[in-house]
């Protein structure tokens, strides 16, 4: 009776992370298109993303006691930097992708993860794949092919951007394993670290892009009644917030299910995304399209079995190091078969009230940066419209 009832808690639990997950990732996405169609700056979301994802894990590392670890300067230079640096060029690209076209079609183009992991895996890992990984990849280009044909909002600056960010998460997957398996750092830590780093390189590129142009658009309109818009600020803390928030969730559930049930989740959650967009943003869609879109999404769980099956005809232990990774919870699933330290339990109504009762401690801190950001934020977002 008690092995029953602590299963059935253990299901209760993932049941509501799923269901937070589902939601915190189908809100993100429609936020940032709504705020990108009012607010055409997509470096600025960007860099607010990952400022807040760095944050955002101070409480969280903490409360986990996950500890600040020692980094040699080869680690640094060598892989941590030049992932922070290809983290921005990825992170720009996606909110470009979802500036240009629609969150639907940004999220089948996505499916080509496999297609990179498989590119990279053979020339920087020398890894061959069997037969069946390589069959899986041909739904997914059928199915991007088709969905992009059918796509009556399609821009070629839209699919390059997220064909671009897509192929640098997937590069940059293989490096994060290298230093998780050199390294003492935790997966978590090293999402922060990387943020931080990020941030700070795309903060002077952000000051010359969208700094001057929301700064003009601020001296255009001085004398002028700028028309009513949603409130820049607001979407983009919530746009920060829900980045961070479905991190956590993609992290939560990796070290709770196997590899397989979290592909199956993630295929179920990028489907959740499309249909959440498509009734929300009203983008139009034809039944062609929304074939090509879960045929794509069909043939990434192909691939995720077919690498499973890999696996377990090697003998090798069940990871998710190999399987399909998303922007979000790239550096989380190269890291879950490397440590057990971390957060590997049950999320216990403890550790939430802790968390809670943290976060007020840990915003009073930043308070004073928070209200300068905003204040310049609100300084510069007088004309949302300039190009």
């Amino acid at each position: 009776m008690n092995k029953f009832s602590t299963l059935s808690n253990f299901t209760l639990q993932v049941a509501v992370i799923f269901i937070a997950w589902y939601f915190v990732s189908s809100a993100s996405s429609i936020v940032n298109k709504i705020t990108l169609q009012n607010y055409p700056y997509p470096m600025t979301v960007a860099l607010v993303s990952l400022c807040y994802v760095e944050l955002c894990s101070v409480p969280v590392l903490r409360l986990w006691h996950i500890k600040q670890p020692s980094i040699s300067n080869y680690y640094l230079i060598y892989y941590i930097i030049p992932i922070s640096f290809g983290k921005v060029i990825a992170v720009v690209s996606a909110y470009v992708s979802v500036w240009k076209v629609s969150v639907s079609y940004v999220q089948t183009v996505k499916a080509t993860m496999p297609l990179f992991a498989v590119f990279s895996a053979r020339i920087v890992l020398k890894e061959r794949q069997t037969k069946h990984v390589y069959l899986s990849l041909i739904p997914i280009i059928i199915g991007v092919a088709i969905a992009t044909f059918t796509e009556l909002s399609f821009d070629l600056g839209g699919l390059l951007s997220a064909l671009l960010s897509t192929g640098i998460y997937s590069v940059l997957n293989v490096f994060v394993k290298k230093v998780l398996e050199g390294t003492d750092i935790h997966p978590l830590y090293l999402l922060a670290l990387n943020s931080r780093i990020a941030a700070i390189l795309l903060f002077p590129v952000w000051c010359f892009r969208d700094g001057l142009l929301l700064w003009r658009g601020v001296e255009l309109t001085k004398n002028q009644p700028s028309p009513h818009e949603p409130n820049f600020v607001v979407f983009l803390l919530l746009s920060g917030v829900l980045s961070f928030l479905q991190n956590l969730c993609a992290f939560i559930l990796i070290h709770r299910l196997s590899a397989l049930s979290y592909a199956v989740a993630n295929a179920a959650k990028r489907i959740t995304v499309i249909s959440a967009s498509l009734l929300t943003l009203h983008n139009p869609v034809t039944p062609a399209n929304i074939f090509g879109m879960f045929l794509s999404i069909f043939g990434v769980f192909l691939y995720n079995r077919a690498k499973q099956r890999e696996k377990e005809y090697r003998g090798l232990p069940k990871s998710q190091t190999d399987l399909t990774i998303s922007d979000t919870s790239s550096v989380f699933l190269n890291g879950s078969a490397i440590y057990n330290d971390g957060f590997t339990g049950q999320l216990s109504s403890v550790d939430l009230i802790q968390m809670i009762c943290w976060f007020p401690k840990f915003f009073l801190r930043w308070a004073v940066v928070a209200i300068f950001v905003a204040i310049l934020i609100c300084l510069f977002a007088g004309h949302p419209d300039i190009r």
